[in-house]
């Protein structure tokens, strides 16, 4: 029972009980007189019965006040924890369960969000790592060789051209990395919702299937596509963005096959939404791994020998993130992986959740 609804009856108790006390004092006496008790002593025995409730309400009423009190005092010792950045503790501080109220769902809540914040603190943290490291490694290359040519190590004018074209590929691969964080951080920071248009979908598959099967005739891989939708089905999106979604998954299973492997591309309409899947017979992902892959510069155990940066996948959940779709993930070593990316047939703009 809410805390309210419980203050508010035994308030009421408070109240009813002597006014029902002295109202039945008239009856009290006329019992009396039928069975031949004293009225006096009826009366004072009601009045003793009466005032035993009246103190039970009232203690009561004085628990409950103390509950609230206390439980007001854990929330500002708990909010004034968050404020101080201490978000690694469980808020719960009871060991077992009494019931559900006001109080106990505003600390679940809270304990929620400090999960949240405990979540959102590790995505940074494995950000910065993450940046700092794969930022690193080709400026340390860069600088080396650069060292190496200024001090003497290497001057034959032969392996001074090699040590420029090393240091120059690294320089392109820091451009793109930085370009990709530029774009991600976009993603993270722009509100793209304002740019979703209701507009067909297949057209854009369409054009996103014609790319594979080119990129596939000049990689060597086999592409299959099957687009099982309706010209006439619209949804809200955006098409740079969802195409660069679409893109970076196809990427992903052009580089983690080989020639000859077989890439599908299919699409499939339901009543109520699109399935876009993105299946290669690469070597697919750990288990272990999956829960982790659409995290920024996260990079597979089976996969830091590929080229890459660990960004592309999480540029597409932040994509399908802002559209309000779905991605899932199903993978097996060595047979393979799937992406399918759900759009529901909405034609509410509303429906997009807002972040």
């Amino acid at each position: 029972m809410k805390i309210k609804q419980q203050l508010n009856i035994f308030i009421l108790l408070v109240v009813l009980i002597p006014l029902i006390a002295f109202a039945t004092i008239p009856i009290n006496r006329q019992l009396a007189s039928g069975f031949g008790i004293a009225s006096d002593k009826l009366i004072f025995i009601a009045l003793l019965f009466t005032g035993s409730l009246e103190l039970v309400c009232i203690l009561f009423t004085l628990h409950i006040s103390n509950t609230i009190t206390k439980s007001i005092s854990f929330l500002q010792y708990a909010t004034k924890k968050l404020v101080d950045g201490e978000i690694t503790q469980s808020l719960e501080r009871r060991t077992r369960k009494r019931g559900n109220n006001e109080i106990t769902e505003l600390i679940v809540n809270l304990d929620k969000m400090r999960l949240a914040l405990q979540e959102d603190d590790e995505r940074r943290k494995r950000f910065i790592m993450g940046m700092s490291h794969d930022l690193r490694t080709p400026v340390a290359v860069i600088k080396g060789y650069l060292e190496a040519i200024e001090d003497g190590i290497v001057s034959e004018p032969e392996d001074i051209n090699k040590s420029i074209n090393i240091i120059l590929t690294k320089t392109n691969q820091l451009e793109v990395m930085i370009n990709s964080l530029i774009n991600f951080v976009k993603l993270e920071t722009k509100n793209w919702k304002n740019n979703l248009i209701l507009q067909p979908v297949l057209p854009v598959l369409e054009e996103f299937a014609e790319s594979c099967v080119n990129s596939g005739a000049i990689f060597n891989r086999i592409v299959k596509t099957e687009l099982n939708i309706n010209p006439e089905t619209k949804v809200f999106l955006n098409r740079e963005l969802a195409m660069r979604a679409l893109e970076n998954l196809y990427s992903n299973a052009q580089r983690y096959t080989k020639e000859k492997a077989v890439i599908t591309v299919k699409a499939n309409e339901s009543d109520d939404k699109i399935e876009v899947t993105v299946q290669d017979t690469g070597i697919g992902i750990n288990q272990k791994d999956i829960q982790f892959i659409f995290d920024i510069f996260y990079r597979a155990s089976n996969s830091r020998t590929e080229p890459g940066h660990g960004i592309g996948l999480s540029v597409v959940k932040n994509i399908v993130d802002t559209h309000g779709w779905k991605i899932d993930v199903k993978s097996q070593l060595g047979v393979g992986t799937a992406f399918t990316i759900t759009i529901p047939k909405t034609y509410s703009k509303e429906a997009v959740p807002r972040h």
